[in-house]
């Protein structure tokens, strides 16, 4: 009976030691058949893996990284190389760490690696030679334990050709949440980790093992980007990857204050037959330039234009100069820029009217996890006090200046004529509130620029804002010689004012930085049918009965611009016809701009409003 019971604790020992042993000092040969550890209460994980096997070639060798790009530790492992065709074991492997060892899957090669202990580690680094003779192509497979109970099985590396020892690694990994029939096992992803657009491998591990950046905001969740660029650290390289719907360009640049101003870019552009790549530079005041890297510091690793979308990837070693500037995506955090545009230059790329904009903070490239879009607060403060300005103030100031200088004649505001008061005090609101949003803008963008029409009327529109309030400081006496001259230039300023700034909002609606929808076009063409309307209106009205001639004053707008239609005091104490009908004409007139204004600001402040919309009524289902 003792011996009975010695025995049993013996083979108990035993079995314990082997599961304790499986784990702290090694996975046994036994796990070179299905790369499983052997973990009582372990369990296979389904989500992305956090874990890469990265090679290098070299002259008959290959040299392996082990490591995660979240620079997530692991205690366990497992690796062996397969044959893509046959799924044979290929190779043995050399130059191992300290914390790892040979594991021998068919007696006396050294076939696989294990760990020998539990401890944290960080990139393993140790090589894999090739048979002589062998030609083909293999996978590293692999398993990564990040403690006893979590492990991910059937990691597997980028693909390796190897022709009698010269060695070329494919940089384009079999990706881990596919089935794949090359080398088992392979990870199978739940139903529920599957997306509708799961076919598209471009968003395969972001914000899990590479970085995403896309547009417009909230597209890596919906996998329907119209814009967007993953970064995937590999050693000491950065493997960019590009993707964009229609347009002629997709571009990436390295920023250190998310402006347009001194960032190293790289485009990747369609001539109309093939996707080709160059490097640029982007210079305050001046239009994106190119220029040339270091040698070899950018290379294209692949490009494909499939129907109307442009994908390019590209290497970008992780320490590059342009323009003198030293770029260190190791050490420096930088902020990603992103544009997309319609138009190809003889030796560059045109405005990015499709689409542009930049995370919201910078941050090491090596760090993976999710980019926020950057704030676009600045924006929407200039968009929305520039169309309080010219769609509001401007508008009304001209329509009491136009027809209402003989209405409420027989009362004053602050001693003055209630039309000059409130033209006056309309007028300076529009010069402040115009100054404020070019202050604002230029703030956000950090240089002045006349690259767009919307920018080019926009500076039209502040210079002839800003030349009008000089030139009522100089208007003539009533009857003075130069009246008349006055009154065309003062009248001739401010309607071009106005026209330039409501044309440079139409524009404004296109560019990709307002995020507004291209149907609030006819809610401007709306504005301005309302706007004419009333003009015409109103001058309909000042045209009196022939009875009514002699009381006329100057309800037409147009009569004291010349000499002969000089008003005599008489006229001006006089209220002029219809006066009731115009004041009611005003209320309307005020009241429907004033919800004009609503909507336009509401629009800009929730740019995207489309998204915001469709966020809010989930939100609101959600309850």
């Amino acid at each position: 009976m003792k011996l009975h019971l010695n025995l049993i604790l013996g083979l108990v020992t035993l079995t314990v030691i082997e599961k304790i042993d499986g784990f702290s000092s090694g996975a046994p040969p036994k796990t070179c058949i299905d790369l499983i550890p052997g973990h009582s209460g372990g369990k296979i994980q389904t989500s992305y893996p956090p874990y890469q096997v990265l090679p290098a070639a070299g002259q008959g060798r290959v040299r392996l990284i082990l490591g995660s790009p979240q620079g997530l530790a692991y205690e366990g492992f497992f690796i062996l190389a397969r044959d893509v065709e046959s799924g044979e074991l290929i190779g043995e492997f050399n130059n191992l760490p300290d914390n790892a060892k040979f594991v021998e899957c068919t007696n006396g090669v050294n076939n696989a690696v294990t760990h020998t202990s539990k401890e944290k580690k960080h990139n393993l680094e140790f090589d894999w030679i090739a048979p002589p003779e062998y030609e083909g192509t293999i996978i590293f497979n692999s398993t990564f334990a990040q403690d006893y109970a979590t492990y991910w099985v059937g990691v597997e590396s980028p693909k390796v050709t190897v022709l009698k020892r010269s060695i070329d690694v494919l940089t384009s990994s079999t990706s881990s949440t596919t089935l794949r029939t090359t080398t088992p096992p392979y990870y199978t992803p739940r139903d529920d980790d599957k997306d509708v657009n799961q076919d598209d491998p471009f968003y395969e591990g972001c914000s899990e093992t590479k970085n995403c950046f896309g547009l417009p905001d909230g597209c890596l969740q919906t996998k329907n980007c119209k814009i967007a660029v993953s970064v995937l650290v590999r050693g000491d390289r950065y493997l960019f990857e590009m993707q964009a719907r229609e347009g002629k360009y997709v571009a990436v640049g390295l920023s250190e204050n998310n402006k347009m101003d001194d960032d190293s870019v790289v485009e990747c552009t369609n001539d109309g037959s093939d996707i080709k790549l160059y490097t640029s530079w982007n210079t305050p005041n001046k239009r994106n330039e190119r220029h040339s890297l270091q040698q070899g510091s950018v290379q294209l690793e692949s490009a494909m234009l499939n129907e109307d979308q442009i994908n390019c990837k590209f290497w970008r070693d992780k320490i590059t100069v342009a323009q003198g500037h030293k770029f260190d995506l190791v050490n420096k955090p930088y902020y990603l820029l992103l544009a997309h545009g319609s138009e190809l230059r003889a030796n560059g790329i045109g405005y990015h009217d499709l689409v542009r904009d930049s995370t919201g903070e910078a941050k090491l490239l090596s760090d993976v996890g999710s980019f926020t879009v950057s704030n676009n607060m600045l924006i929407h403060i200039h968009g929305s006090l520039m169309i309080v300005a010219w769609m509001g103030t401007t508008s009304i100031a001209i329509l009491l200046a136009r027809y209402y200088k003989q209405t409420w004649v027989h009362s004053k505001m602050c001693g003055k004529d209630h039309w000059f008061a409130w033209h006056t005090f309309l007028n300076s609101i529009t010069c402040i509130l115009t100054l404020i949003a070019i202050v604002v803008i230029f703030v956000e963008l950090g240089t002045w620029s006349t690259e767009t029409f919307h920018a080019s009327l926009g500076l039209a529109t502040t210079i002839l804002c800003f030349i009008q309030p000089f030139i009522a400081a100089m208007r003539p006496e009533p009857g003075a010689p130069r009246r008349q001259l006055f009154n065309w230039t003062h009248w001739f300023i401010g309607n071009a004012a106005q026209i330039c700034a409501i044309v440079a909002l139409f524009f404004a609606v296109r560019l990709s930085k307002a995020k507004l929808p291209e149907w609030v076009d006819w809610i401007l063409v709306a504005y301005v049918i309302f706007h004419v309307l009333t003009h015409v209106i109103l001058t309909f009205l000042g045209y009196a009965p022939e009875r009514e001639s002699s009381q006329r004053g100057d309800s037409f707008p147009m009569k004291d611009m010349s000499p002969r239609g000089q008003m005599t005091s008489s006229d001006t104490r006089m209220e002029a016809p219809r006066a009731g009908l115009r004041k009611l004409i005003l209320g309307i007139y005020v009241v429907v701009i004033i919800v004009f204004l609503a909507i336009f600001i509401t629009f800009v402040v929730l740019a995207p409003i489309e998204e915001t919309w469709s966020s809010i009524k989930n939100t609101i289902s959600s309850y």
